[in-house]
């Protein structure tokens, strides 16, 4: 359990939304967060395959290479 201390102006904008949303105000904050923690997590891996890509451990292909690979895969 975790207690939220926000202002005045986020908790009335909390309301708004979570009304709309047809879902309590902890429904929409839990899933707020999740998405959130979702796209920094994506960001950490995105940052990490780029730095593998530009120090030379990693390489790219082009989508026609690719589709060669799926489609040897599939048969």
């Amino acid at each position: 359990m975790m207690t939220l201390d926000i202002d005045d102006d986020t908790a009335s904008l909390l309301r708004q939304l979570s009304e709309q949303e047809h879902v309590s105000p902890a429904q929409l904050i839990k899933h707020l967060l999740s998405d959130y923690l979702e796209d920094l997590a994506d960001v950490a891996a995105a940052d990490t395959a780029l730095a593998e890509l530009l120090s030379g451990k990693d390489d790219t292909i082009s989508l026609a290479e690719w589709e060669q690979q799926l489609n040897a895969m599939e048969h």
